[in-house]
């Protein structure tokens, strides 16, 4: 059970991010909800839904992850993460603010999630949070964002500049804060929904860690993923592919 539940958790949530600590902008996709298939070792064990809804200013997005067939058998659960931005002002443009974060899989679950952020007037983040029933406070000079946010942010970054190929972004999880480096692979064709879709693949590394992530972003879904594979010391762990996507209004500036 604990092994199915980690390669869940560590494929829907250990995507990739960009460096936006000195964005003047920031793009998001259309409101949307997606799905993808999540398979462990060859073996199909959960489905991934993400849901993007703004409205009145505020930025909700929710990641599910629930495990089918046979792993629903062993794990029986669902997995939540949820996080809460708001724009800064009344147009909905600069970089929307984090205020909160949560991940959730039960009542009894050691290792549920919650923090809350504030961007001081010196442009410090602060992090209140609380894991493993322990509660800590962090403190950064740069822009921090939550785990789930990473595929908003890489969206964001690669619709403002269609030629990033590298970049870096700071990302807090479980108490700790950490550096990824993303870098542009080539560029390969996905196939979705009998179509055809030319897609960038990124490579994106975690400073100090064996595990490697690729991603197939898709200029014509907003730079949202399509496929994710992740490995470590060379070996092939779990994929996520998409099952279907759909964007529930048309773009306006800020798509």
């Amino acid at each position: 059970m604990n092994t199915i539940i980690k390669i869940l958790s560590s494929l829907l949530f250990s995507l990739l991010a960009c460096n936006l600590f000195a964005a003047t902008d920031f793009r998001l996709p259309p409101d949307h909800q997606s799905r993808y298939r999540v398979t462990a070792y060859g073996t199909h064990v959960g489905t991934l839904h993400n849901q993007l809804n703004t409205q009145k200013g505020e930025i909700n997005y929710t990641s599910k992850a629930t495990a089918t067939g046979l792993a629903s058998w062993i794990v029986g659960e669902t997995v939540t993460e949820t996080s809460i931005l708001n724009w800064p002002n009344e147009q909905n443009t600069g970089i929307p603010q984090q205020k909160s974060y949560r991940f959730y899989r039960g009542k009894k679950y050691r290792k549920n999630q919650n923090m809350t952020f504030k961007q001081s007037d010196n442009a410090t983040t602060l992090i209140e949070g609380r894991y493993k029933n322990r509660s800590y406070s962090l403190e950064s000079q740069q822009l921090v964002w939550s785990r789930d946010l990473i595929p908003l942010l890489m969206s964001s970054d690669l619709q403002l500049n269609h030629h990033k190929t590298s970049g870096r972004f700071h990302i807090t999880d479980k108490g700790n804060l950490n550096d990824y480096t993303y870098t542009l692979e080539k560029n390969e064709e996905i196939s979705f929904n009998d179509k055809t879709f030319p897609t960038l693949k990124f490579m994106i590394k975690k400073q100090n860690s064996q595990r490697i992530s690729y991603v197939w972003l898709s200029k014509a879904h907003y730079y949202l993923p399509l496929k994710i594979e992740q490995y470590k010391k060379g070996e092939l762990k779990g994929s996520m592919q998409i099952k279907n996507i759909t964007f529930t209004h048309k773009a306006s500036k800020n798509d």
